[in-house]
């Protein structure tokens, strides 16, 4: 009896397994396409790179951040 049932599960399994759904598009365009978004994402961060070191330092007051910016005070010794 558990034959016959597993006989007729791998005959369902069989049947499912031969509806195949073509792609809509050849397989290595998915890759194609996966590393020009990742190159136009980095192209993206690439162009902002300094944005926050010009920008974040402008708020600052002149020693907050440990350094001396343009001043010309005594050495620290």
């Amino acid at each position: 009896m558990v034959w016959r049932m597993s006989t007729s599960v791998l005959m369902l399994a069989s049947e499912g397994a031969e509806t195949m759904h073509e792609l809509p598009m050849p397989a290595y365009m998915y890759a194609v396409i996966a590393i020009a978004l990742f190159a136009l994402g980095l192209a993206v961060v690439w162009f902002f790179r300094g944005t926050a070191a010009k920008y974040g330092s402008a708020h600052l007051p002149d020693d907050a951040d440990g350094h001396e910016h343009g001043t010309t005070r005594g050495s620290h010794h």
